[in-house]
């Protein structure tokens, strides 16, 4: 009889020591550490992955101004790995810098202002490199260097309307940024910028209208009858649907359910397929075909891509972009896709069903996007030669045309409007006014709404109001572009900023009232241009409301002072414009295409389409 102390015998899948083998018989498989590179960028290669963060580490910014506002900003680029920024400044730094700064220390008094930022930004990231440039904006000819170029409460209008122009002809991206106490605003301008990656809710393509062979005779084979409860409970809901449409075209002409009463049948008839009640893959078909069922052809916004002149007439000077889309449109017309659909992009979304049979569906389509990608190399090969170009991946890397038809069907160009054109100067070329759009007065009463008026008249009409919003409780997103605006005129009027002393005489008091009520009357005849022959009721507002918060909006401007920070609005802004700045260069997501205000005292943000 065996004691009670004796071992259990040994289990199964248990294997004597002296069995195994000393020397391994083959290498093990290794799995790939992540690098310190990957590892400290982590949460950023998660949301625009290596192709954004490779973008991000080449690009150079440019940025005017090294105020809090400005250093909040390069905070949020420097700590996710922007290659180089560099701060143009000719400002020594004294106590107000101090008070609103978090980058400058009291060491930084009678330093210039641009390399104390710098110096303190460095320290936040060793893989960046920061420059200074302590020169006065004039000196600025040249913006060859720079992927982006940032005006941060830049306090010479003309100027920042230069540099502007400069971008707009070297289709650099422009971000005009301006604080105002509790009020900010940034502008972004951009000749035009491509983006493939936009980030949509999903790039899944199901294919259910124009199913590719393969899938149909999988879909066509299963044999619901012979499937025991287990079986019939997981049969992916994609090929439910495609069976079902398959049989419903046999019985209708070869054509789908149209109208809401067939679809309203066809989605009866597949719950009626379910044997259990809890049956979710036949629930989950329904879903299906509610959501992308309806789905066919070209989306409209790719169309018309396609039938722009740029995609049209590629050349030596194309742009890679506009060559994978000529690329893609010769697909859509390709013999071998009589459906003219776009290529697939290979995605399946989660369903109910066994392991075995949502992999044989997932080969089906990654095998079909395969085969997709494949006839578009071949397609852009025949492009760039069209083009003069030299075939292969030294013009167009292999990443860049994989990521492109991946994304085919959610592309997006953005073509801008300069800041020139906002502002109406474009009339200078016609002699009719001074520099900068500025119209001599007989007096210096008259000189400011002379100004206004002149820029709102040679304004897009309606531009502004028309699309700018009115809602409950309302939004006075509108009210604050405009005082921000006017406060531009009343510099240029005054040579100083509304509320504030004149740098002539720093010391003399300033009349708020009368600078606020004058800044009013600039406001209104700024709205009075935009909105022209229509009144405010047209567009549903109350003349007498709106103007009582234009002019509550320009108090608040007079009181506050154009380009004066506050650390918390800086903090804030530097959020939202380095958002935008990552967007321009990653040429990820969908960059903003108008001017975005932060109102700090309802804690809110509005666009305004100027």
């Amino acid at each position: 009889m065996a004691s009670e102390d004796a071992l259990p015998p040994p289990m199964q899948d248990a294997i004597p020591l002296d069995a195994v083998p000393l020397q391994p018989t083959a290498e093990p498989t290794r799995t790939a550490r992540p690098t310190a590179h990957q590892q400290k960028y982590d949460r950023q290669l998660r949301l625009w992955a290596a192709s954004g963060q490779s973008a991000l580490e080449q690009a150079h910014v440019l940025v005017l101004n090294g105020n809090g506002t400005a250093a909040s900003t390069l905070k949020n680029l420097v700590l996710p790995g922007i290659g180089q920024f560099t701060v143009l400044d000719d400002k020594v730094t004294d106590e107000s810098d101090i008070g609103a700064n978090f980058f400058l220390s009291a060491s930084s008094l009678g330093h210039p202002r641009a390399t104390q930022v710098v110096d303190f930004l460095a320290e936040l990231n060793s893989d960046v490199k920061g420059h200074a440039r302590v020169e006065p904006l004039p000196s600025l000819t040249d913006l060859g260097p720079y992927s982006l170029v940032l005006a941060v409460d830049v306090e010479q209008p003309g100027e920042v309307q230069r540099i502007a122009e400069l971008a707009w002809e070297k289709r650099i991206p422009f971000i005009k940024v301006d604080s105002c106490g509790f009020f900010g605003s940034l502008r972004v301008q951009v000749n035009e910028v491509a983006i493939v990656e936009t980030h949509p809710e999903s790039i899944v393509d199901l294919r259910l209208a124009h199913p590719f062979p393969a899938l149909v005779g999988y879909a066509t084979s299963l044999d619901y009858a012979s499937m025991d409860s287990e079986q019939h409970g997981h049969v992916p809901a994609v090929a439910i649907l495609i069976k079902a449409l398959e049989e419903w075209k046999a019985s209708h002409d070869g054509q789908g359910p149209t109208g809401t009463a067939e679809r309203k049948q066809f989605t009866d008839s597949i719950v009626k397929l379910k044997r259990q009640a809890d049956e979710e893959n036949f629930d989950e078909a329904v879903t299906l075909y509610r959501r992308a069922g309806t789905r066919h052809g070209i989306p409209a916004e790719i169309q018309a891509l396609f039938d722009d002149p740029a995609c049209q007439k590629v050349s030596s000077s194309s742009s890679n972009f506009w060559l994978l889309l000529h690329a893609i449109h010769a697909f859509t017309q390709h013999p071998s896709n009589p459906s003219h659909l776009l290529p697939l992009s290979g995605a399946l979304p989660d369903m109910k069903a066994t392991s075995s049979s949502y992999v044989t569906l997932q080969k089906l389509y990654k095998q079909k996007a395969r085969d997709d990608l494949d006839l578009v190399k071949s397609l852009l090969n025949e492009t760039l030669a069209s083009a003069g170009l030299e075939q292969g991946s030294s013009t167009v890397k292999e990443e860049e045309v994989e990521s492109f038809v991946k994304h085919a069907a959610w592309l997006k160009v953005i073509r801008g409007r300069s800041l020139r054109q906002e502002m109406g100067d474009e009339c200078k070329l016609k002699g009719q006014i001074g520099e900068y759009g500025r119209i001599p007065a007989s007096s210096e009463e008259e000189a400011p709404l002379a100004n206004a008026q002149f820029n709102a008249s040679y304004h897009n009409p309606g531009s502004v109001l028309a699309s700018s919003s009115f809602q409950e409780p309302p939004d006075i997103s509108l009210h604050i572009y405009t005082a921000l605006r006017a406060a531009d005129e009343f510099r240029s009027a005054h040579a100083r900023f509304p509320g504030a002393a004149s740098p002539e005489a720093p010391n003399t008091d300033v009349d708020l009232e009368k600078d606020a009520d004058e800044l009013t009357r600039m406001a209104e005849a700024l709205i009075a241009g935009w909105k022209g022959e229509e009144d405010l009721a047209s567009v549903g507002v109350d003349e007498e409301a709106f103007k009582s918060t234009l002019a509550n909006a320009c108090k608040e401007v007079t009181r506050a002072t154009p380009h004066s920070t506050l650390p918390q609005t800086s903090a804030l802004l530097g959020g939202l414009v380095a958002q935008e700045a990552i967007k321009l260069v990653t040429k990820q997501y969908v960059p903003l295409g108008a001017t975005c205000i932060w109102d700090g005292i309802r804690s809110g943000t509005g666009i305004v389409d100027a």
